[in-house]
């Protein structure tokens, strides 16, 4: 616990010092698309045995100045667990589409490298599917159950501009959503319980200025 509340305050450090250095929009291309790519880990006790799942955003944001950034994204996500038994072998697996809008803070380390903190929020849209394996047969069901969650992120990252207009970097961020009770998938798997999307998303990150 201590541990998470010394990350999150860094990450509020590095939003109130981007937000607080002199704006110097001139230098900055205003725009920028980003493409991310890398892990969701769930970090909710009732999905512990629900393994690490791919991330993955698409993102375009605005440079006000060479502190503040806004930026739009959506992608994916997903976490599953497996199950085996008499019946077979069985996978459920959590679907989820977020859309979302960020702030970030930047610090300009030099003309190549930013640090940034960021905080944002949005929409997450969560559906889940099933697929089965028995007696030499395969099944498969989506969208057995589906929600709307809101939610909300803190997280830093790392930029590294390897040209004028590409750049590459890393970010991290804690998400925290809403609460859902999900419930009877189908007959293959039936899993009751009230869940969240608090977790750990990591990304390697491709970027393009405009």
């Amino acid at each position: 616990m201590k541990v998470k509340i010394g990350v999150i305050g860094i990450m509020i450090l590095c939003l109130a010092v981007g937000f607080s250095l002199p704006a110097q929009a001139q230098t900055v291309k205003g725009n920028y698309g980003v493409l991310k790519g890398g892990i969701y880990s769930p970090q909710n006790s009732n999905l512990d045995q629900f393994g690490t799942g791919f991330n993955g955003e698409l993102a375009f944001g605005h440079y006000f100045s060479k502190n503040f950034a806004l930026e739009f994204g959506s992608g994916y996500f997903q976490t599953n667990r497996n199950s085996s038994g008499n019946f077979g072998n069985a996978t459920l697996t959590f679907n989820v589409v977020p859309v979302i809008l960020t702030l970030k803070g930047i610090i300009p380390l030099d003309k190549s490298v930013e640090l940034y903190g960021l905080g944002g929020g949005g929409a997450y849209f969560l559906w889940t599917s099933t697929s089965a394996s028995a007696n030499n047969q395969y099944y498969y069901s989506s969208s057995a159950d589906n929600t709307t969650l809101a939610g909300g992120f803190l997280g830093m990252g790392i930029n590294f501009k390897i040209t004028p207009t590409v750049f590459l970097g890393l970010e991290g961020k804690y998400l925290w959503t809403s609460n859902v009770t999900l419930k009877n998938y189908n007959n293959t798997y039936s899993y009751t319980t009230d869940v969240n999307l608090n977790g750990i998303q990591a990304t390697f990150n491709v970027g393009f200025l405009f």
